[in-house]
């Protein structure tokens, strides 16, 4: 079988793939866009860069997310569960009617379906952490109540207690 090679244009980026049979595809680092975190599902300084979209065959979305010292998450839940992946300094994460944790570089957080929790950096770390978030119909996240500044001290206490 003839393969022909045509050029791809994904969003502004080019790749190289063999016509009519499976290939892989390049998706350049912000070829998906960022945004700062909204102020209704986050508190503090958060940066939010797309690093893929889910798709036809993957059922699931990845993100950078880059929280700034004391920056967090609201209370969410997912209907699907979501996988954290820390990639730099500290980030703290929560479970309700679960002890608070620090987590660091190369530690995975994995959350299960429909647990409320919440994470963000520490109040002495910036940190970031690679979100891998799965969708049902669309949907990957239920956002609830702002995480107060007691229940993120408490949370800070409780995590530095288990170190």
């Amino acid at each position: 079988m003839k393969k022909f090679l045509c050029l791809l244009m994904l969003s502004g980026t080019f790749a190289l793939a063999s016509v009519g049979e499976n290939m892989q595809i390049i998706e350049k680092a912000g070829t998906h866009g960022s945004f700062k975190g909204d102020a209704k599902i986050f508190s503090g300084e958060v940066k939010v860069e797309m690093m893929f979209k889910a798709n036809e065959w993957r059922d699931f979305s990845g993100g950078l997310v880059e929280f700034s010292k004391g920056a967090r998450s609201a209370w969410h839940t997912h209907p699907k569960g979501q996988t954290l992946i820390v990639t730099e300094g500290e980030i703290i994460t929560k479970a309700e009617g679960q002890k608070a944790l620090i987590t660091k570089k190369g530690d995975v957080i994995s959350c299960p379906v429909g647990v409320k929790h919440f994470h963000g950096a520490s109040n002495t770390s910036a940190g970031a952490h690679i979100a891998l978030t799965s969708e049902i119909n669309g949907k990957n996240v239920e956002w609830l109540e702002l995480v107060s500044d007691e229940e993120y001290k408490n949370a800070l206490k409780e995590a530095r207690e288990q170190e």
